[in-house]
């Protein structure tokens, strides 16, 4: 037998050539850098897998709505009614509360240095100005007595303001809220010495 010749030594090189050529296009690990991807097995492949499950969920903050501001109800000056019905009572613990008189006057300026009448006693009595006043809309009103005694104002039967001043006239300042529409206005005076006194200002 007798030894390989040029011809033959080169044919073999040329046939490995072309083995490792096609070896990098059938091999997807060399053919990415030569670096074969092996699966991971056993506890580090189990610990990836809880930590991936492990990882937190982020929940959204629910976000509170503003709470709208109630706009407040508009202020309007109550006008003075035109005429108001006045009742006189008699306060005495005798006698208790009856009333002596009923009449109307215009305005609201009452002033009484004593008793308004003979029959009364000084001091212990007490008057009721009342008026049906027309509110064109809701809201609150406004109006101001000047006064000398104790002065309690309703408005619907509710009391709105109670004030009880020294001789010295005194500013009581009511307000009120109301729905609109008509509204009766009262103001009792109760006369508790010196000068018992009712005006609007």
């Amino acid at each position: 037998m007798r030894g390989l010749g040029l011809r033959e030594v080169v044919a073999l090189l040329a046939l490995a050539a072309v083995g490792v050529i096609s070896w990098q296009f059938l091999d997807p690990a060399a053919s990415e850098g030569g670096v074969r991807s092996t699966p991971t097995q056993g506890p580090a492949a189990t610990r990836t897998a809880t930590a991936e499950a492990a990882l937190p969920v982020s929940t959204p903050t629910p976000t509170a709505a503003p709470t709208a501001t109630p706009t407040p109800l508009p202020l309007r000056e109550l006008a003075r009614p035109a005429r108001f019905r006045v009742e006189v009572f008699d306060d005495r613990p005798t006698s208790g509360h009856v009333k002596v008189a009923d009449g109307a006057v215009d305005g609201l300026a009452l002033s009484y240095a004593g008793a308004p009448f003979p029959d009364l006693v000084d001091d212990r009595w007490s008057l009721v100005a009342s008026a049906q006043v027309e509110l064109p809309e809701a809201g609150r009103y406004r109006f101001v007595l000047v006064y000398r005694g104790e002065v309690t104002v309703r408005v619907d039967g509710e009391e709105a303001a109670r004030a009880a001043g020294p001789s010295e006239a005194g500013r009581l300042e009511v307000v009120f809220s109301h729905g609109g529409g008509p509204a009766l206005v009262e103001i009792e005076l109760r006369d508790r010495g010196g000068v018992a006194e009712v005006r609007w200002e």
